[in-house]
């Protein structure tokens, strides 16, 4: 210990005019130089100045897990701020939209509408075409000229394309109305704690209502 304090204050004597650093290697050995080599930054290293104090502490490079980790804090503080704000972007717009849960019922009911009305005039229009293709299809056997049968067979693969997409239509609708009826019951518990935390809103004019609003509320 005596002969490293005592290289110390020679090293400290011989560069009092140039910059000093202090390091520490694996070995726990502690080193004092003019100039830091490029394999002390991963233990960092301190600078000193004439009389042997700290000037400046450069931290050691941090591990290839720390900066794993570094990097998974920051993609989850990343990812916390884009749910802020697209939560702050929808309590935004149904406050903007709705004073109060009835009119955010309204158009759920409104757009419900829509749907189940949509469904019923696709569901009829394939009933009546699935209808069709039955009569053409008990037919076709009966026909003995070949080209009518073909044509009937032509008819017959459209009809079953278009019955296949307008039973995709229908669980489409089926799907939309049930994630509208999601979308709702979580705006209603959200837009009713957003009322609550702010209840000083009154209820607009009904005639300054959007059509579609103005509609929905005149089938209440």
């Amino acid at each position: 210990m005596r002969y490293i304090t005592l290289i110390a204050l020679l090293l400290l004597a011989n560069v009092a005019q140039a910059g000093l650093y202090r390091w520490v290697d694996d070995a726990g050995v502690v080193h004092y130089s003019d100039v830091v080599p490029a394999t002390v930054e991963k233990h960092g290293h301190s600078e000193l100045n004439a009389q042997g104090m700290t000037l400046k502490t450069f931290p050691s490079a941090p591990t290839e897990a720390e900066i794993a980790a570094s990097k998974r804090q920051e993609t989850l503080a990343q990812l916390r701020n884009a749910l802020e704000n697209k939560q702050q972007e929808q309590d935004n717009h149904l406050l903007a939209n709705y004073t109060d849960i009835a009119e955010l019922e309204a158009v759920f009911q409104s757009k419900l509408a829509v749907l189940a009305k949509n469904t019923q005039s696709i569901a009829e229009r394939r009933d009546s075409l699935a209808s069709k293709l039955a009569a053409v299809q008990a037919q076709a056997p009966n026909v003995e000229n070949a080209a009518q049968r073909e044509k009937l067979n032509g008819y017959v693969l459209e009809a079953e394309k278009t019955l296949a997409t307008y039973d995709y239509a229908l669980q489409e609708n089926q799907t939309e109305q049930e994630r509208l009826r999601q979308r709702y019951e979580k705006d209603r518990e959200r837009l009713s704690k957003l009322l609550n935390a702010s209840p000083s809103s009154r209820h607009p004019d009904p005639s300054k209502a959007p059509a579609i609003l103005r509609a929905a509320l005149d089938h209440q």
